[in-house]
């Protein structure tokens, strides 16, 4: 599965890429916890959990594609979801791990 992490927006409107991941390239626990943020990503989207609202948080594109069955976009185009602050406040942060990068210890 590869993951990209976009910020959008700001003054410019333009996106930049913050990270990328290619779990096939991952240690087995590392990938293990992207592969756990996206689907916890995807769940939280599923429900129809608002993000945080406000014009002043920030932005992010989070694409999935790869080799993780359909659900990551392996069948047909990636999987994207646009996340304006953290839509799973008040568990182990998502976009947090994601921004962070997998082997960054909570």
């Amino acid at each position: 599965m590869r993951v990209t992490i976009e910020s959008t927006g700001g003054f410019t409107g333009q996106s930049a890429v913050v990270a990328q991941y290619d779990t096939a390239t991952l240690p087995a626990g590392q990938a293990g916890r992207v592969r756990d943020a996206v689907d916890a990503l995807a769940a939280a989207h599923a429900r129809g959990e608002p993000g945080e609202i406000g014009a002043d948080l920030p932005a992010y594109r989070i694409t999935v594609s790869g080799d993780g069955g359909e659900e990551y976009g392996a069948e047909g185009e990636p999987r994207v979801y646009e996340v304006r602050g953290d839509p799973t406040a008040g568990v182990a942060s998502v976009l947090g791990t994601l921004l962070e990068g997998p082997d960054a210890t909570p």
